[in-house]
Protein backbone atom coordinates (compact mmCIF):
# COMPACT_ATOMS: atom_id res chain seq x y z
CA UNK A 1 0.00 0.00 0.00
CA UNK A 2 1.45 3.32 -0.99
CA UNK A 3 -1.20 5.93 -0.50
CA UNK A 4 1.15 8.53 0.82
CA UNK A 5 4.27 9.78 -0.79
CA UNK A 6 7.02 10.91 1.57
CA UNK A 7 9.55 13.35 0.27
CA UNK A 8 12.01 14.66 2.79
CA UNK A 9 13.22 17.99 1.42
CA UNK A 10 14.01 21.16 3.26
CA UNK A 11 13.59 24.75 2.18
CA UNK A 12 16.89 26.60 1.97
CA UNK A 13 17.25 30.36 2.11
CA UNK A 14 19.23 31.62 -0.86
CA UNK A 15 19.26 35.31 0.05
CA UNK A 16 22.78 36.63 -0.45
CA UNK A 17 24.29 39.83 0.85
CA UNK A 18 25.82 42.21 -1.69
CA UNK A 19 29.53 42.93 -1.25
CA UNK A 20 30.61 46.51 -0.57
CA UNK A 21 31.98 48.41 -3.54
CA UNK A 22 35.73 49.06 -3.19
CA UNK A 23 37.82 51.26 -5.50
CA UNK A 24 41.58 51.58 -5.95
CA UNK A 25 44.30 49.43 -4.36
CA UNK A 26 43.52 50.40 -0.81
CA UNK A 27 43.32 47.79 1.93
CA UNK A 28 39.75 46.54 2.37
CA UNK A 29 38.12 47.84 5.50
CA UNK A 30 35.41 45.42 6.53
CA UNK A 31 32.27 46.95 7.91
CA UNK A 32 30.72 45.68 11.13
CA UNK A 33 29.26 42.18 10.67
CA UNK A 34 30.39 42.10 7.06
CA UNK A 35 32.55 39.10 7.97
CA UNK A 36 29.33 37.28 8.89
CA UNK A 37 27.76 38.14 5.56
CA UNK A 38 30.80 36.98 3.60
CA UNK A 39 30.86 33.64 5.43
CA UNK A 40 27.12 33.29 4.98
CA UNK A 41 27.37 33.82 1.21
CA UNK A 42 30.16 31.25 1.00
CA UNK A 43 27.86 28.82 2.80
CA UNK A 44 25.17 29.31 0.20
CA UNK A 45 27.59 28.73 -2.66
CA UNK A 46 28.93 25.56 -1.04
CA UNK A 47 25.39 24.36 -0.45
CA UNK A 48 24.55 24.92 -4.12
CA UNK A 49 27.62 22.85 -5.02
CA UNK A 50 26.56 20.13 -2.55
CA UNK A 51 29.62 20.73 -0.38
CA UNK A 52 27.55 20.29 2.72
CA UNK A 53 30.19 20.08 5.43
CA UNK A 54 31.92 23.14 4.02
CA UNK A 55 28.57 24.94 4.04
CA UNK A 56 28.05 24.02 7.69
CA UNK A 57 31.50 25.39 8.50
CA UNK A 58 30.68 28.63 6.66
CA UNK A 59 27.39 29.15 8.48
CA UNK A 60 29.07 28.34 11.79
CA UNK A 61 31.69 30.99 11.01
CA UNK A 62 28.95 33.49 10.17
CA UNK A 63 27.29 32.80 13.52
CA UNK A 64 30.62 33.28 15.31
CA UNK A 65 30.70 36.83 13.92
CA UNK A 66 27.01 37.49 14.50
CA UNK A 67 25.47 35.43 17.30
CA UNK A 68 21.86 36.31 16.43
CA UNK A 69 22.17 35.56 12.68
CA UNK A 70 18.80 33.79 12.25
CA UNK A 71 19.22 33.02 8.54
CA UNK A 72 22.57 31.38 9.18
CA UNK A 73 21.06 29.20 11.90
CA UNK A 74 18.22 28.28 9.58
CA UNK A 75 20.44 27.34 6.66
CA UNK A 76 22.84 25.42 8.87
CA UNK A 77 19.87 23.50 10.25
CA UNK A 78 18.67 22.75 6.73
CA UNK A 79 22.07 21.38 5.72
CA UNK A 80 22.25 19.27 8.89
CA UNK A 81 18.82 17.90 8.10
CA UNK A 82 20.08 16.90 4.64
CA UNK A 83 22.90 15.04 6.37
CA UNK A 84 20.44 13.41 8.79
CA UNK A 85 21.93 15.25 11.77
CA UNK A 86 18.41 15.60 13.05
CA UNK A 87 18.84 16.72 16.66
CA UNK A 88 21.43 19.32 15.65
CA UNK A 89 19.07 20.53 12.93
CA UNK A 90 16.24 20.92 15.44
CA UNK A 91 18.54 22.97 17.71
CA UNK A 92 19.36 25.29 14.82
CA UNK A 93 15.68 25.75 13.93
CA UNK A 94 15.02 26.51 17.61
CA UNK A 95 17.70 29.22 17.45
CA UNK A 96 16.21 30.57 14.22
CA UNK A 97 12.88 31.20 15.92
CA UNK A 98 14.56 32.54 19.04
CA UNK A 99 16.35 35.26 17.08
CA UNK A 100 13.66 35.91 14.47
CA UNK A 101 10.14 34.83 15.37
CA UNK A 102 8.90 35.99 11.96
CA UNK A 103 10.80 33.26 10.11
CA UNK A 104 7.76 31.00 10.09
CA UNK A 105 9.32 28.61 7.59
CA UNK A 106 11.41 27.31 10.52
CA UNK A 107 8.23 25.80 11.99
CA UNK A 108 7.78 23.84 8.77
CA UNK A 109 11.39 22.66 8.61
CA UNK A 110 11.52 21.74 12.29
CA UNK A 111 8.27 19.86 11.88
CA UNK A 112 9.64 17.94 8.89
CA UNK A 113 12.69 16.83 10.86
CA UNK A 114 10.48 15.66 13.72
CA UNK A 115 8.21 13.88 11.25
CA UNK A 116 11.17 12.15 9.66
CA UNK A 117 12.31 10.87 13.06
CA UNK A 118 8.83 9.52 13.82
CA UNK A 119 7.83 12.24 16.27
CA UNK A 120 4.53 12.92 14.53
CA UNK A 121 2.79 14.54 17.49
CA UNK A 122 5.38 17.29 17.87
CA UNK A 123 5.66 17.63 14.10
CA UNK A 124 1.92 18.22 13.99
CA UNK A 125 2.30 20.88 16.68
CA UNK A 126 4.99 22.67 14.68
CA UNK A 127 2.98 22.66 11.46
CA UNK A 128 -0.06 23.93 13.34
CA UNK A 129 1.91 26.71 15.05
CA UNK A 130 3.30 27.85 11.74
CA UNK A 131 -0.14 27.87 10.13
CA UNK A 132 -1.72 29.69 13.07
CA UNK A 133 0.97 32.38 12.86
CA UNK A 134 0.30 32.91 9.15
CA UNK A 135 2.37 30.31 7.28
CA UNK A 136 0.34 29.43 4.18
CA UNK A 137 2.94 27.30 2.44
CA UNK A 138 1.41 24.38 0.52
CA UNK A 139 3.95 21.90 1.91
CA UNK A 140 3.05 22.75 5.49
CA UNK A 141 -0.62 21.94 4.88
CA UNK A 142 0.34 18.84 2.91
CA UNK A 143 2.54 17.29 5.57
CA UNK A 144 0.11 18.16 8.35
CA UNK A 145 -2.54 16.41 6.27
CA UNK A 146 -0.25 13.41 5.99
CA UNK A 147 0.03 13.11 9.77
CA UNK A 148 -3.73 13.46 10.18
CA UNK A 149 -4.18 10.70 7.60
CA UNK A 150 -1.88 8.41 9.57
CA UNK A 151 -3.91 9.22 12.69
CA UNK A 152 -7.10 8.13 10.84
CA UNK A 153 -8.41 11.72 10.81
CA UNK A 154 -9.35 11.48 7.14
CA UNK A 155 -11.69 14.47 7.06
CA UNK A 156 -9.07 16.63 8.74
CA UNK A 157 -6.51 15.40 6.22
CA UNK A 158 -8.82 16.32 3.35
CA UNK A 159 -9.17 19.85 4.71
CA UNK A 160 -5.39 20.24 4.81
CA UNK A 161 -4.98 18.81 1.31
CA UNK A 162 -7.65 21.27 0.14
CA UNK A 163 -5.54 24.13 1.49
CA UNK A 164 -2.36 22.69 -0.02
CA UNK A 165 -4.06 22.55 -3.42
CA UNK A 166 -5.46 26.05 -2.94
CA UNK A 167 -1.90 27.29 -2.36
CA UNK A 168 -0.46 25.19 -5.20
CA UNK A 169 -3.05 23.99 -7.75
CA UNK A 170 -0.40 21.81 -9.45
CA UNK A 171 0.48 19.87 -6.30
CA UNK A 172 0.06 16.34 -7.68
CA UNK A 173 0.96 14.59 -4.43
CA UNK A 174 -1.75 16.50 -2.58
CA UNK A 175 -4.32 15.25 -5.10
CA UNK A 176 -2.99 11.71 -4.69
CA UNK A 177 -3.20 11.79 -0.92
CA UNK A 178 -6.59 13.48 -0.88
CA UNK A 179 -7.76 10.69 -3.16
CA UNK A 180 -6.51 8.19 -0.61
CA UNK A 181 -8.35 9.99 2.20
CA UNK A 182 -11.56 9.93 0.15
CA UNK A 183 -10.96 6.22 -0.44
CA UNK A 184 -10.75 5.61 3.31
CA UNK A 185 -14.10 7.38 3.68
CA UNK A 186 -15.46 5.16 0.86
CA UNK A 187 -16.07 8.19 -1.34
CA UNK A 188 -14.81 6.28 -4.34
CA UNK A 189 -15.90 8.66 -7.10
CA UNK A 190 -14.12 11.58 -5.43
CA UNK A 191 -11.10 9.35 -4.92
CA UNK A 192 -10.98 8.35 -8.59
CA UNK A 193 -11.28 11.97 -9.69
CA UNK A 194 -8.36 13.01 -7.48
CA UNK A 195 -6.12 10.18 -8.65
CA UNK A 196 -6.86 11.08 -12.26
CA UNK A 197 -6.12 14.74 -11.56
CA UNK A 198 -2.79 13.79 -9.96
CA UNK A 199 -1.91 11.77 -13.06
CA UNK A 200 -2.85 14.65 -15.36
CA UNK A 201 -0.34 16.78 -13.46
CA UNK A 202 2.32 14.08 -13.29
CA UNK A 203 1.81 11.00 -15.48
CA UNK A 204 4.85 9.28 -13.96
CA UNK A 205 3.32 8.65 -10.52
CA UNK A 206 3.31 4.85 -10.59
CA UNK A 207 1.87 4.60 -7.07
CA UNK A 208 -1.08 6.77 -8.13
CA UNK A 209 -1.90 4.34 -10.94
CA UNK A 210 -1.72 1.57 -8.35
CA UNK A 211 -4.04 3.51 -6.02
CA UNK A 212 -6.43 4.21 -8.89
CA UNK A 213 -6.54 0.52 -9.74
CA UNK A 214 -7.40 -0.40 -6.17
CA UNK A 215 -10.36 2.02 -6.07
CA UNK A 216 -11.60 0.79 -9.45
CA UNK A 217 -11.57 -2.74 -8.02
CA UNK A 218 -13.79 -1.48 -5.19
CA UNK A 219 -16.29 -0.45 -7.86
CA UNK A 220 -15.96 -3.84 -9.62
CA UNK A 221 -14.36 -2.20 -12.66
CA UNK A 222 -11.81 -4.95 -13.00
CA UNK A 223 -10.73 -4.30 -16.59
CA UNK A 224 -10.11 -0.63 -15.82
CA UNK A 225 -8.24 -1.64 -12.68
CA UNK A 226 -6.03 -4.02 -14.65
CA UNK A 227 -5.25 -1.20 -17.10
CA UNK A 228 -4.27 1.10 -14.22
CA UNK A 229 -2.00 -1.52 -12.66
CA UNK A 230 -0.44 -2.17 -16.05
CA UNK A 231 0.37 1.53 -16.37
CA UNK A 232 2.04 1.43 -12.95
CA UNK A 233 4.14 -1.54 -14.05
CA UNK A 234 5.05 0.18 -17.32
CA UNK A 235 6.50 3.09 -15.34
CA UNK A 236 8.15 0.88 -12.71
CA UNK A 237 8.82 -2.64 -14.08
CA UNK A 238 9.88 -4.01 -10.67
CA UNK A 239 6.71 -2.76 -8.93
CA UNK A 240 5.82 -6.04 -7.23
CA UNK A 241 2.86 -4.49 -5.37
CA UNK A 242 1.23 -3.58 -8.70
CA UNK A 243 1.84 -7.11 -10.03
CA UNK A 244 0.17 -8.53 -6.92
CA UNK A 245 -2.78 -6.15 -7.21
CA UNK A 246 -3.20 -6.81 -10.92
CA UNK A 247 -3.20 -10.50 -10.12
CA UNK A 248 -5.94 -9.91 -7.56
CA UNK A 249 -8.06 -8.12 -10.14
CA UNK A 250 -7.56 -11.02 -12.55
CA UNK A 251 -8.47 -13.46 -9.79
CA UNK A 252 -11.73 -11.61 -9.23
CA UNK A 253 -12.38 -11.94 -12.98
CA UNK A 254 -11.68 -15.69 -12.66
CA UNK A 255 -8.67 -15.34 -14.95
CA UNK A 256 -6.74 -17.85 -12.88
CA UNK A 257 -3.81 -18.36 -15.22
CA UNK A 258 -3.30 -14.60 -15.53
CA UNK A 259 -3.54 -14.19 -11.75
CA UNK A 260 -1.01 -16.96 -11.13
CA UNK A 261 1.40 -15.38 -13.60
CA UNK A 262 1.20 -12.00 -11.85
CA UNK A 263 1.54 -13.43 -8.35
CA UNK A 264 4.58 -15.43 -9.42
CA UNK A 265 6.07 -12.34 -11.04
CA UNK A 266 5.62 -10.40 -7.80
CA UNK A 267 7.39 -13.17 -5.90
CA UNK A 268 10.21 -13.29 -8.43
CA UNK A 269 10.87 -9.63 -7.62
CA UNK A 270 10.38 -9.96 -3.86
CA UNK A 271 10.50 -13.57 -2.70
CA UNK A 272 9.35 -12.81 0.85
CA UNK A 273 6.24 -10.87 -0.22
CA UNK A 274 3.65 -12.81 1.78
CA UNK A 275 0.65 -11.04 0.25
CA UNK A 276 1.51 -12.56 -3.14
CA UNK A 277 2.15 -15.98 -1.57
CA UNK A 278 -1.22 -15.78 0.17
CA UNK A 279 -2.95 -14.79 -3.05
CA UNK A 280 -1.23 -17.55 -5.00
CA UNK A 281 -2.54 -20.06 -2.49
CA UNK A 282 -5.98 -18.42 -2.75
CA UNK A 283 -6.09 -19.34 -6.44
CA UNK A 284 -6.06 -22.98 -5.34
CA UNK A 285 -9.04 -22.23 -3.10
CA UNK A 286 -10.89 -20.80 -6.10
CA UNK A 287 -9.95 -23.89 -8.12
CA UNK A 288 -11.18 -26.11 -5.24
CA UNK A 289 -7.72 -27.59 -4.69
CA UNK A 290 -8.22 -27.42 -0.94
CA UNK A 291 -5.41 -29.76 0.04
CA UNK A 292 -2.94 -27.85 -2.10
CA UNK A 293 -4.16 -24.57 -0.66
CA UNK A 294 -3.84 -25.92 2.89
CA UNK A 295 -0.23 -26.91 2.27
CA UNK A 296 0.57 -23.45 0.88
CA UNK A 297 -1.05 -21.62 3.78
CA UNK A 298 0.88 -23.83 6.21
CA UNK A 299 4.12 -22.73 4.56
CA UNK A 300 3.16 -19.06 4.81
CA UNK A 301 2.38 -19.40 8.51
CA UNK A 302 5.71 -21.16 9.05
CA UNK A 303 7.40 -18.09 7.58
CA UNK A 304 5.33 -15.61 9.58
CA UNK A 305 3.15 -16.87 12.42
CA UNK A 306 1.49 -13.45 12.70
CA UNK A 307 0.25 -13.18 9.13
CA UNK A 308 -3.49 -13.08 9.81
CA UNK A 309 -4.80 -13.49 6.27
CA UNK A 310 -3.11 -16.87 5.97
CA UNK A 311 -5.02 -18.10 9.04
CA UNK A 312 -8.27 -16.75 7.60
CA UNK A 313 -7.80 -18.51 4.30
CA UNK A 314 -6.42 -21.69 5.82
CA UNK A 315 -9.57 -21.82 7.88
CA UNK A 316 -11.63 -21.73 4.68
CA UNK A 317 -9.59 -24.60 3.24
CA UNK A 318 -10.03 -26.60 6.43
CA UNK A 319 -13.78 -26.01 6.44
CA UNK A 320 -14.01 -27.37 2.90
CA UNK A 321 -12.02 -30.40 4.06
CA UNK A 322 -14.56 -30.94 6.86
CA UNK A 323 -12.09 -29.89 9.56
CA UNK A 324 -14.61 -27.63 11.29
CA UNK A 325 -12.95 -27.27 14.69
CA UNK A 326 -9.55 -26.57 13.17
CA UNK A 327 -11.15 -24.04 10.82
CA UNK A 328 -12.70 -22.19 13.75
CA UNK A 329 -9.37 -22.14 15.56
CA UNK A 330 -7.77 -20.50 12.53
CA UNK A 331 -10.51 -17.90 12.20
CA UNK A 332 -10.22 -17.04 15.89
CA UNK A 333 -6.48 -16.65 15.47
CA UNK A 334 -7.01 -14.42 12.43
CA UNK A 335 -9.41 -12.29 14.46
CA UNK A 336 -6.84 -11.99 17.26
CA UNK A 337 -4.37 -10.74 14.66
CA UNK A 338 -6.75 -7.97 13.60
CA UNK A 339 -8.43 -9.48 10.53
CA UNK A 340 -11.98 -8.16 10.90
CA UNK A 341 -13.37 -10.37 8.12
CA UNK A 342 -12.73 -13.37 10.36
CA UNK A 343 -15.65 -12.32 12.58
CA UNK A 344 -18.08 -13.33 9.85
CA UNK A 345 -16.74 -16.88 9.89
CA UNK A 346 -16.45 -17.08 13.67
CA UNK A 347 -20.20 -16.45 13.97
CA UNK A 348 -20.76 -19.94 12.56
CA UNK A 349 -18.48 -21.57 15.13
CA UNK A 350 -19.89 -23.23 18.25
Amino acid sequence: MKKLFFVFAFTFLLFQFTKSQVTGDTTLVVAENQEAEVAYNKGIENYKNKLYQEAINNFTEAISFKADFAKAYYNRGSVKAELKMFQDAISDFDATLKYDSTMLIAYYSRGRVKQQTGDNDNALNDFTKGIEKGLKDAKTFYYRGMIKFLKDDYQGAIEDYNNAILSDPKYSLAYNDRGSAYRKLEKFDESINDYKKALMLDPNLEFTYNNLGSVLRKKDKFDDAIDAYSQAIKIKPDYYIAYNNRGSAKLEKEDYSGAIEDFKKALSIKSDYLAASNNLASVKLKQKDYKGALEDFNKIIEKDSKYGYAYLNRGIAKEELRMSKEACDDWKKANELGIKAAQIFISDCN
